[in-house]
């Protein structure tokens, strides 16, 4: 049994296409390293599948693996909740350590990262250079020690031509870039995935 076959075993991955099983090659040769991952291809192709297979053959697999979906939190909340906050920072708000801090030592996963505001990208580019983070309304930086793996749902580089991805994140995010092909383009997956159904 080859480790690709484990893999998709483990994980539930259907499929045995070229395309498939050189996307988790990559993933799998990237995974002991700390370079950021970039996972890319349509909604609904499986690309929170890879992040997953990347931390459990890391170095950081006995620490946390937290995934967000960007898209899914309002642009008002999201600072805090990659962030953390402080008490007395706004109406309500209390001291709590946001995602960046609750994955240290471990594995964030950015899904949709290019629905987030060039704003928050910006702040999010500070933390991931400095190492760094200072919770909404805090004065005390706290270092950290996170593997981000991130993806999106369009083309990166339209996204970068079109001002929605700013390039000075992108090339923080995807020092290796995985690009998870659509079922259209695997058509022997079809007949396992109608097996498996």
């Amino acid at each position: 049994m080859t480790e690709i076959t484990t893999v998709k075993q483990r994980f539930g991955i259907i499929g045995n296409s070229p395309l498939l099983d050189r996307a988790l090659e990559v993933a799998l040769r990237v995974a002991p390293t700390d370079l950021t991952v970039l996972v890319t291809g349509e909604s609904g192709v499986g690309k929170e599948f890879f992040p997953q297979v990347i931390h459990a053959y890391s170095a950081r697999k006995h620490s946390k693996y937290i995934a967000v979906n960007c898209a899914a939190i309002p642009e008002s909340l999201i600072e805090g909740t990659l962030f953390g906050t402080v008490k007395g920072a706004f109406t309500g708000s209390e001291d709590k350590a946001g995602l960046l801090e609750e994955a240290n030592r471990g594995t964030l996963f950015l899904d949709e990262v290019n629905s987030m505001s060039l704003a928050m990208q910006a702040k999010l580019l500070r933390i991931l250079q400095e190492g760094k983070l200072r919770r909404v309304g805090g004065t005390k930086e706290t270092p950290i020690d996170v593997r981000v793996i991130s993806s999106c749902n369009e083309d990166a580089y339209a996204l970068m031509e079109s001002g929605k991805l700013r390039r000075d994140i992108f090339y923080r995010l995807a020092s290796i870039m995985i690009e998870i092909p659509p079922l259209r383009e695997r058509g022997d997956d079809l007949k396992a995935l109608v097996r498996y159904y």
